[in-house]
């Protein structure tokens, strides 16, 4: 599904706010220094690096080829394979997090919490988060709407940054009784050029589908309204970012 939107995602797609790997470290009780982290569904390794920044060290795992390769090229000293959640390529209690960036809502449960827990350390860590837009503020009324009519009336999760309606949430599945989840909110705010959003926008998955001509009169007209709001050219994207930690018992 991502495999043709490789290039608009590393260009378009937010970081995380420092608080949220500030948070992973309270939540968990243990430094990401000198930690082993296994980043699943990586992307093209926008978290990874992030991680790796924090003093870890991080092998990121991407299903997708097409984006593993464009985060083997933006990400020197990440390490990368490629896999799922599913039957992730990693030796028994080799991490001492597994984080999920963005990723988890692609996940099955029922054998994904197994292999997480299968590849964490006593003690360890799984670790999801998601940016999540702030969708009520003025330069975003109607966007969902035009968003639904451009993909033929289509759901469309999350006005843009997740796959959840309302707020994010770790689906444990079966799994859930026996595990407890810890939850961190933190707001925050980019200013990104009016194109970096409009290559944002450009970088969801229900837009690999969509005409050339059609996605391109879309992007002219999101153009003219993105500029009455910021006629500056720098738009302000404001984000809650959600986490949740779940130590292995």
């Amino acid at each position: 599904m991502f495999d043709t939107l490789a290039s608009a995602y590393a260009q378009g797609r937010p970081t995380y706010p420092d608080a949220l790997f500030d948070g992973i470290q309270e939540l968990a009780g243990r430094a990401l220094a000198g930690a082993r982290v296994a980043d699943v569904g990586a992307g093209t390794g926008i978290a990874s690096r992030q991680l790796q920044a924090r003093g870890a060290a991080v092998t990121a795992v991407e299903l997708s080829e097409p984006m593993l390769r464009q985060l083997v090229a933006d990400s020197p000293g990440v390490g990368a394979v490629r896999g799922s959640a599913n039957a992730l390529p990693l030796r028994d209690g080799s991490a001492d997090f597994v984080t999920f960036a963005q990723a988890w809502h692609w996940v099955d449960p029922e054998p994904a919490v197994p292999e997480v827990l299968r590849v964490l350390k006593p003690g360890g860590v799984l670790a999801c988060f998601w940016n999540t837009p702030v969708t009520d503020t003025k330069w975003r009324a109607g966007y969902a709407d035009r968003i639904k009519e451009l993909i033929g009336g289509e759901p469309v999760y999350g006005n843009d940054s997740t796959a959840f309606d309302q707020e994010p949430h770790i689906d444990l599945g079966s799994h859930a009784p026996r595990l407890r989840t810890q939850v961190l909110r933190t707001s925050w705010t980019r200013a990104i050029p009016v194109e970096q959003r409009l290559v944002n926008i450009t970088s969801r998955s229900y837009f690999s589908t969509v005409p050339a001509e059609r996605l391109a009169a879309f992007l002219d007209n999101e153009r003219t309204l993105l500029l009455k709001h910021f006629p500056d050219g720098m738009v302000r994207e404001e984000y809650t970012a959600w986490l949740g930690v779940v130590c292995k018992p």
